[in-house]
């Protein structure tokens, strides 16, 4: 794996938090590696391949819960497991339905419970922590209130619920704490305020940040739709991007992305979009990525990358 950074500033501050104990020669391995300027390897990795407790089969996508530092990820075996900020496991449901497809998207909401995007089945369903579903709404449709293919939830401090779509939608809608529409905007197609598979979305004040995947961009919002501006363009560059699947925000305002198709991790100015420096390259190993879906950053400026095609989450000390 590689660091690129594309600035000079001081010296990164490592952080340790959290680390799962390992065998001491591991351990002594990845502190001389740590000790040595190394931020390219992970600071623990969790999951493996298969289909049992704290086992994934491509995960693709992420939810933090920053009240009791807990992370929810989905599979595509339509499995939300619970995982602590050890990379313990702590529990796991399934999804009601799954034969026609996946969820792509999670969120934890204000209220602590889980948002699934479910995305095959064209609603939004709400669960308890544990597992219990509470709610869920949406039917296949484009009408205000339906869904083709929903992506991602995200909410307002008004309380108000954002969720995108794909398909022939290619649009975010506006629902209150209820799931009743309120409002929707943008519409296929590559201009300014249009859309090709907006897949992640990330809420900071009054601003709403969107990743436009098949479009190789980041477009941003206020919250009444207004658009603003694109950041990036297709390509592997320092600000460009291969399609952008994952987005957070980090503890200085940096956006945060995973990209799909450049299996990478790059963090960009979120008013201008330079490219300020990346993590990770193709391959199977410690601190490599195979199609980087999602990711999250914690309350300790770590990044945890769902590693899809590796079947793991990988979780990394921000350079």
């Amino acid at each position: 794996m590689r660091l690129v950074k594309w600035h000079f500033g001081p010296p990164p501050s490592w952080r340790y938090h959290h680390a799962m104990p390992c065998p001491w020669s591991r351990l002594c391995l990845l502190l001389c590696l740590v000790g040595c300027g190394r931020s390219d390897m992970p600071l623990q990795t969790w999951g493996r391949t298969g289909s049992g407790p704290g086992e994934v089969a491509y995960p693709r996508a992420i939810a933090y819960n920053s009240a009791d530092d807990s992370y929810f990820v989905v599979d595509r075996l339509a499995r939300v497991q619970h995982w602590d900020w050890r990379g313990r496991y702590v529990g796991e449901w399934r999804m009601a339905q799954w034969q026609s497809g996946k969820p792509t998207g999670l969120s934890v909401g204000p209220d602590g419970n889980v948002y699934v995007a479910d995305t095959h089945y064209h609603r939004v369903v709400v669960f308890a922590p544990t597992g219990r579903e509470l709610r869920q709404w949406g039917s296949e449709g484009t009408a205000p209130g339906q869904f083709i293919f929903p992506t991602d939830i995200a909410f307002d401090a008004a309380g108000q619920i954002y969720v995108s779509e794909y398909g022939d939608n290619d649009r975010i809608q506006v629902f209150d704490s209820r799931g009743k529409f309120l409002r929707q905007f943008g519409r296929a197609g590559n201009g300014p305020g249009e859309f090709s598979r907006p897949q992640s979305m990330l809420i900071r004040g009054n601003t709403l940040y969107v990743t436009d995947a098949c479009n190789h961009r980041i477009a941003v919002f206020d919250l009444t739709g207004r658009f603003l501006r694109n950041l990036g363009s297709p390509g592997s560059g320092p600000g460009q991007f291969r399609f952008p699947y994952g987005l957070d925000m980090d503890a200085r305002g940096n956006l945060i992305v995973a990209e799909f198709g450049n299996n990478r991790i790059q963090a960009i100015v979120a008013s201008s979009g330079r490219g300020l420096w990346t993590l990770g390259k193709g391959g199977r190993e410690l601190g490599e990525l195979a199609y980087p879906w999602a990711l999250a950053v914690n309350r300790h400026n770590q990044i945890a990358v769902v590693d899809s095609g590796n079947n793991r989450i990988q979780l990394f000390a921000e350079p």
